[in-house]
């Protein structure tokens, strides 16, 4: 992923201002699991001259983070009272700046960001799913410009997302003809000031859907026209579409939220337009005749220009081309190249375009023959229609920021291309690749239905998916061809495959080499709610008719989906997320499973192997409850039973219950912290260990284990630590550990408790170990330390202590 932050702004020539957001590097240490996402504002063109609509005001910015449910996550660091960033001096001296989050890998987010001026007092920024906008103020008023974007990705790793903020208003201008203003001049009018009246405006908006909400009549007050401004203000507009902007004197200049009922981005008409200008001698002028059906619509500028002032009122209304489009005629404008507006892209292609930017609308792509083109969207809903496929001959064609439409037709694509390359694109419904070469990057791919696939590779010799998303009902990619001997390929990196059902035996990418041979690369792809592949077993890609090394060759690279809650990387290590991932970890014969950050319990799937847990490296990050699971004796928890287990880095949590604790579990713990009682049940190794609990328990109970060794291991309790104890003979030894007494319990508890009832055998060794605080037990046998305490008077017989190589017992 590898996208940039940029502030879409106004600017006399068709350029956007240089822009800068401050760097809010996040204090966060990232584990594994963990991915920094940076987002960078930067500019799209050159500096823009002219105060209005330049958008050099906006410096504070506003941005929170949200979840795949749309639900804001306050935990953000350096987030306010109210889950937000809040930077009241970004974007400035027009450099490139960066805005890095750290958030977890292999989830959905949408982080919505809002810049304005921080002057302005006219929104309330503190829900960004529901901005709302005051109206109270005066006409004319620069400061309310502000511009938003919602930006929504899935984190595979470390990225950079370049983001263009757009402004979510429409504006109204008015201008006249210097020969009006001449005029007015000549008989002693001189306009000063100007105020509107605008009925229905929006008085909300939703940063992650566009959508508006309220209806409010705007009333701006009287203030300086922007022709009087310190620096004049003229504007400027191609009104004849001739190429040149003629000069309007400025007379207002106001911004409302456009209220269309749909997405927000569509064009709506306004009725009750009232325009009162003030001379600075005379009276009044009022302009409000003929203004009907008055068109406006987000980041589009509606200009109300002609001949106000003087004689007979004559009004053109046009949208002015530096925005998405315009309209002029009541006719819509919305393909944009060489600074000129075309009705059709086919239009703008004869006039000999290459670079060509959409506004919101459905557009039909022409067939062509032997050229190469940039298209773009001003937003995601400018649409190609693709229904009954193009004829692309010899061409190719960039693709930036639109929605590829059509039915799920097959063999329907863009025939006979050269190269397509599609950048922040979706895609709806089933897509036929046909380009010599066809690549897509931070892409997403939408279909419903679980009878058809989001893509089929099928006539792209070489088609890459990079940073993708792919959203179905159960099948996603389909790699297939019917070229029979020549080799093609599919390379798939850091994409994400989200099913809504599984279809029976099949995985997110369906291989099938039997016509057309293909090497097919996966790199740190993730899948989640797919059935496992009929021939593969796992969930994440399958070459269902085919064979290896004869027509196909299947190289996967980095951390991949292998199974639910289960990756599998390219040195064959198994990665759970979940108990369910654990459990097919162990299904597919994994004897070593890495576990992510998160809460887990040992499924019963695991009783009777050999296995090892690793965590993250810290141990907070991966918790194991120990709790009582499947039945038998007490509260053991039998998951692990009949076990050999090795736990490396993981936090073991009981709820300190008697008899907690893995039942016949032969266990190894390298690094671990155990918080809560712990009851042994077989031999025990416990390395760089951290024990903790709390109130009138102990932290470990050998009950079970034939032996049991702690190395360098620290004891923190209320005063009981270890309680030697249990049906078994037992062996303990303790070196180079510390025993800590935290002094919550008013009892007379050695470190070391030893006693018998079932007439069983202690040797406890003791070695380099440290104890602080706990008592001398003078019940039994008084042994005159802190150390250990023989509590039921075991003869040596029966027990037996050494401590620093010297037998003490």
């Amino acid at each position: 992923m590898n996208k940039k932050l940029f502030l879409g702004m106004f600017a006399a020539a068709g350029m956007l201002l240089a822009t800068s957001c401050s760097n809010d590097e996040l204090d966060v240490v990232q584990s594994g699991n963990e991915a920094q996402v940076t987002f960078s504002l930067a500019a799209d063109g050159g500096i823009a001259t002219r105060a209005i609509s330049d958008g050099t005001g906006a410096k504070k910015l506003v941005y929170a983070v949200y979840n795949a449910d749309g639900e804001l996550i306050k935990t953000t660091a350096n987030a306010d009272v109210n889950g937000q960033i809040v930077d009241n001096s970004a974007f400035d001296n027009g450099l490139t700046e960066n805005v890095t989050i750290t958030l977890a890998k292999g989830q959905q987010y949408t982080v919505a960001f809002w810049a304005q001026n921080p002057n302005c007092t006219a929104y309330t920024t503190t829900d960004l799913k529901n901005v709302t906008v005051d109206y109270t103020g005066l006409n004319n008023d620069e400061t309310r410009d502000a511009f938003f974007k919602a930006e929504t990705f899935t984190v595979t790793g470390n990225a950079d997302i370049d983001v263009v903020l757009k402004r979510p208003f429409a504006q109204i201008n008015v201008g006249v003809t210097e020969d009006d203003w001449n005029a007015a001049v000549a008989s002693g009018i001189e306009i000063e000031k100007s105020k509107v009246t605008i009925e229905k405006a929006a008085t909300s908006i939703n940063l992650l859907t566009g959508e508006v909400d309220g209806e409010e009549t705007v009333e701006y007050g009287f203030d300086i026209i922007p022709a009087k401004f310190t620096t004049p203000e003229t504007l400027d507009v191609d009104l004849d579409n001739d190429g040149t902007k003629e000069n309007y004197v400025y007379l207002s200049m106001s911004y409302i939220l456009a209220n269309d009922a749909t997405t927000g981005y569509a064009k709506t008409t306004l009725d009750g337009l009232d325009f009162t200008f003030a001379p600075i001698s005379g009276n009044n002028i009022n302009f409000s005749e003929g203004l009907n059906a008055v068109p406006v619509q987000r980041n589009w500028r509606t200009n109300i220009l002609g001949q106000l002032l003087t004689g007979d009122v004559t009004f053109n209304i046009s949208i002015d081309p530096i925005y998405d489009g315009e309209y002029n005629n009541g006719v819509a404008y919305g393909v944009k190249a060489n600074n000129t507006y075309y009705k059709t892209i086919e239009d703008a292609i004869n006039a000999g375009a290459t670079e060509i930017e959409l506004a919101a609308g459905l557009w039909e792509m022409p067939s062509v023959r032997d050229k190469i083109l940039k298209i773009s969207g001003a937003n995601k809903d400018a649409k190609i229609d693709l229904s009954d496929g193009v004829a692309l001959h010899n061409t190719s064609v960039d693709f930036t920021n639109v929605t590829i439409v059509k039915e799920s037709e097959d063999y329907v694509g863009f025939y006979h291309t050269n190269v397509l390359k599609y950048t922040d694109c979706v895609f709806e419904n089933e897509y036929w690749a046909y380009g010599i070469e066809e690549t897509f990057t931070n892409c997403v791919f939408n279909q419903t239905s679980n009878a058809r696939y989001n893509v089929w590779t099928y006539g792209a010799k070489t088609a890459t998916f990079t940073n993708c998303m792919f959203n179905s009902a159960g099948k996603s990619a389909l790699v297939y061809g019917e070229t029979l001997s020549e080799w093609h390929t599919a390379n798939f990196k850091n994409c994400v495959f989200n099913a809504t059902e599984p279809v029976d035996g099949k995985a997110a990418i369906e291989i099938d080499s039997h016509k057309t041979p293909y090497n097919v690369n996966i790199e740190n792809c993730t899948a989640s709610g797919f059935d496992a592949g009929s021939v593969s077993g796992n969930i994440l890609y399958n070459l269902k008719d085919g064979e290896l090394g004869t027509n196909c060759n299947i190289t996967i690279k980095g951390i991949n989906t292998y199974a639910e809650g289960l990756v599998k990387d390219a040195n064959g290590n198994y990665i759970a997320s979940s108990n369910e991932g654990i459990t097919n970890a162990i299904s597919a014969g994994a004897t070593t499973i890495n576990l992510t950050q998160g809460n887990y319990v040992i499924p019963s799937s695991a009783q009777r192997k050999t296995l090892t847990f690793i965590g993250t490296g810290t141990p907070e990050d991966v918790e194991v409850a120990v709790t009582k699971v499947g039945t038998g004796y007490e509260n053991c928890d039998y998951g692990l039973d009949g076990s050999t287990v090795t736990f490396e880095g993981i936090t073991i949590t009981t709820n300190s219950s008697t008899y907690i604790g893995y039942a016949r579990c032969k266990g190894t713990y390298k690094n671990c912290v155990i918080n809560g009682t712990y009851t042994l049940y077989g031999d025990s190794k416990f390395e760089r260990c951290t024990f903790n609990v709390s109130g009138d328990v102990y932290n470990i109970w050998t009950w079970g284990a034939p032996n049991a060794t702690f190395d360098g291991c620290t004891f923190n309790s209320d005063g009981k630590a270890m309680l030697l104890y249990g049906q078994e003979n037992t062996n303990l030894t303790i070196e180079n550990s510390v025993f800590n007494d935290n002094g919550g319990l008013d009892v007379k508890k050695a470190a070391i408790e030893i006693g018998n009832d079932y007439g069983s055998s202690y040797v406890l060794i003791v070695n380099n170990t440290v104890v602080n605080g706990f008592a001398i037990n003078d019940e039994g046998y008084n042994t005159n330390t802190t150390l250990w305490a023989n509590k039921n008077s075991m003869g040596t017989d029966k027990l037996s202590v050494t401590v620093d190589g010297v037998k003490v017992y």
